[in-house]
């Protein structure tokens, strides 16, 4: 059942009240999953992301108190209900797609030099990754000077810096940097950011020269 911007509405005006702050909310087609807000001492305004158009009203209750608890100051995670209904893969199925038809970064083209299939199964055949089956891997439209991947954990989509396909690249460079995205994704989603980056650390580690790799990423304008 889709809910409708009135549900959602009531829902967060009813979790406002019982922090004393008179609430309104409604849905809003950003590109990734977010919750903006602006508040003051006796109001808040909420633009929910609508990948969440389909949560239980109770989803968008725990989710409104857990934020008004944290915009209040207090350390404050999600809760198991809201975990589990992002993470479930109903969710991935639902939304995917409508992440990458708006993220306009992503190119549906194939690599000039280098394939991102291969380097999965060069990863899958060394034990390093699993069969992440609903993983979805692009290049970037366009090279950028910033990190060599990014990715969405909630989308389970990564993208390639387009700057990697190139024949100077080394592939155990290119197998890094979507190593490194993979991990980030499978990730439990209720760790904290420390966790989450100790926990990917850890694992590229395993992974035979990752400094230098990382080094030759750094010479070339990326980070790892």
């Amino acid at each position: 059942m889709t809910t409708t911007d009135e549900i959602l509405n009531e829902t967060f005006k009813k979790v406002g009240n019982d922090f004393g702050c008179d609430t309104s909310a409604e849905f809003v087609a950003y590109r990734d999953f977010k919750i903006r807000w602006q508040r003051s001492y006796r109001w808040a305004v909420f633009q929910v992301s609508d990948y969440l158009r389909d949560a239980p009203v109770e989803v968008l209750e725990s989710l409104a108190r857990t934020i008004f608890t944290k915009i209040q100051g207090d350390e404050c995670s999600y809760s198991d209900k809201v975990i589990e209904w992002l993470t479930a893969p109903e969710f991935v199925d639902t939304i995917q797609p409508m992440f990458i038809e708006r993220d306009r970064r992503i190119s549906f083209d194939d690599g000039e030099h280098k394939d991102l299939e291969e380097s999965l199964n060069r990863l899958r055949e060394n034990g390093f990754i699993g069969e992440n089956e609903k993983m979805k891997i692009f290049w970037s439209k366009e090279p950028t000077e910033t990190k060599g991947a990014w990715s969405s954990m909630l989308m389970r989509v990564v993208t390639v810096n387009k700057a990697l396909d190139s024949g100077d690249v080394p592939d155990e460079v290119l197998d890094a940097v979507i190593l490194k995205e993979v991990a980030a994704i499978e990730c439990d989603f209720s760790l904290s950011p420390i966790d989450k980056k100790r926990t990917i650390d850890d694992r590229m580690k395993l992974y035979p020269g990752f400094d230098g790799i990382s080094e030759w990423l750094y010479k070339h304008g990326l980070e790892a």
